[in-house]
């Protein structure tokens, strides 16, 4: 709607130019004489421009109002969206970084006191003490995790069984109240 409205105005507009500029140029070549001219008649069937259309067109009120009176231009641009390759180049995933980029290790180097890195505070020999006694214990709670699990259901079991063991009781003795066979 606001590319045909534009062309329709434009197109208005080079041909109301046209004429300004032919009347002024007829005004321009008149003959001094008194002779007339004969106008050449118009066929408006030959233009090659719907003249109701535009008018139609110019009637209605504009689609956009701007606020000042600057002019509004708008662009469309029409490409393929691009990929991770065309921005980064084809070899971003091939090789070291550039000379002289900071590898995340050697940030963490950094930054990280000695005290803190690891096992920097113990010597060999107390580090696999460390390690063994942490994996002495991380499998000393998960042991007594499972049997935790497994004592709950069994107890929840035998609460099943008990309660079932009661219901059927309650079961016999009803039937032998109500004078039923068991």
């Amino acid at each position: 709607m606001g590319f045909c409205r534009s062309v329709t105005v434009a197109l208005a507009v080079v041909l109301g130019c046209s004429a300004a500029a032919s009347a002024q140029q007829a005004e321009e070549t008149q003959p001094s004489s008194t002779e007339a001219i004969e106008a050449v008649p118009l066929n408006p069937d030959a233009i090659p421009v719907n003249l109701s259309r535009i008018q139609k067109a110019l009637s209605r009120p504009p689609a956009i109002r701007p606020e000042s009176v600057r002019p509004v231009y708008r662009v469309t641009t029409f490409s393929l969206k691009p990929t991770i390759d065309d921005i980064l180049g084809p070899n971003c995933l091939q090789g070291p970084p550039p000379l002289g980029v900071m590898s995340h290790q050697e940030f963490l180097d950094l930054v990280t006191p000695t005290d803190v890195k690891g096992y920097a505070a113990f010597d060999n020999k107390q580090a696999v003490v460390v390690a063994a006694t942490s994996f002495a214990l991380s499998w000393a709670v998960t042991t007594a995790m499972k049997k935790l699990d497994e004592a709950i259901t069994d107890r929840q079991k035998e609460a099943a069984r008990k309660e079932v063991a009661e219901a059927l009781a309650a079961l016999k003795k009803a039937r032998r109240e109500a004078g039923l066979p068991e």
